[in-house]
């Protein structure tokens, strides 16, 4: 099977009062592993490879290397955004490995020639708890989505930490001995985020990304205006995930892990303004990743407002 983009083969489907609006990722500790017997859906610039047409799994187990995959990205010229990474599993699990599940770690990686990497992305906490059956998808969703710059290659790997055993049934990636995918393929990375891969270009994996272009589409928060409404109020857009709770921080230094939760949100309009607001202090956007507040913002004129994913 080819990648295939738009239904070509062989190719990629690929606050501030001054006014000075920032957002700066968000890493906090990742969440559950989804488990899905759907086909991933393939839309606008999402890069994958759904067809197992061959017999070869690789585990996913901490005695082993970590499997990974590259990828090259389009020629979109304001980037992308990887937002999740699913991978098809072939094994069966016995049990559920219950109560300490399996943790992973997700690497993402810059590839340059001759095979080495630069890590710009490293997230670790990923739990995996539930049963599967042989076929289905696991779905490591990014905490921090991964901006990604065009026409480069990238990869990502997936690394299991601790938890499970051969009593729960190890994980089996499906993957095929043809080169599916073009400008990319399989490989293996030690532990300790070494360097160097070792790919095979003639194999690939059965996997599927789910990549954002541009704003509003990119799953990345981002404060897309502010507008004075009276004496201290202000009315902020914000564009993210869809359906996710985001807070808003002020911070004065830009040292947001200590800055202030501004709480006291509301909506002018409950029944237009896009999303909702819940407790005061979290806004939940909609179904097409769209919120409107209202906030009151005083103090140093200097302070800068950011965005970041509820936990």
């Amino acid at each position: 099977m080819k990648a295939d983009h738009h239904g070509k083969s062989a190719r990629w489907k690929r606050v501030a009062i001054s006014l000075w609006i920032s957002f700066f990722p968000f890493v906090a500790n990742a969440g559950e592993v989804g488990i899905s017997s759907e086909t991933p859906l393939v839309d606008g610039d999402d890069i994958a490879n759904l067809t197992w047409s061959d017999t070869a799994t690789e585990k996913v187990f901490s005695d082993a290397s970590n499997p990974g995959q590259t990828f090259t990205t389009g020629n979109q010229s304001e980037g992308y955004s990887l937002n999740s990474l699913s991978l098809q599993v072939n094994s069966t699990s016995l049990t559920d490995p219950e109560p300490s599940g399996r943790n992973y770690t997700i690497r993402v990686v810059e590839v340059v020639d001759g095979g080495a990497t630069t890590t710009i992305a490293f997230e670790t906490g990923h739990l995996q708890s539930g049963a599967w059956s042989s076929g289905d998808w696991f779905t490591w969703t990014l905490d921090s989505p991964v901006r990604l710059s065009p026409n480069t290659r990238y990869g990502f790997d997936i690394e299991h930490v601790s938890g499970g055993n051969w009593r729960n049934g190890i994980p089996y990636l499906r993957y095929n001995r043809t080169d599916d995918v073009v400008g990319g393929s399989w490989y293996r990375k030690t532990d300790g985020d070494p360097v160097d891969i070792q790919e095979s270009s003639g194999r690939d994996f059965v996997f599927h990304l789910d990549i954002g272009t541009g704003a509003g589409r990119l799953g990345v928060p981002e404060i897309t205006s502010i507008v004075p409404i009276s004496e201290g109020i202000w009315e902020l857009a914000l564009e993210g995930r869809a359906d996710t709770g985001y807070r808003l921080i002020s911070s004065p230094t830009l040292d947001f892990e200590n800055g202030i939760e501004i709480e006291g949100l509301s909506q002018a309009d409950e029944v237009n303004d896009p999303g909702t607001v819940s407790g005061g202090n979290l806004l939940t956007t909609n179904g097409e990743g769209q919120g409107k507040v209202r906030v009151v913002l005083a103090g140093d004129p200097s302070n800068v407002v950011r965005a970041q994913v509820q936990q």
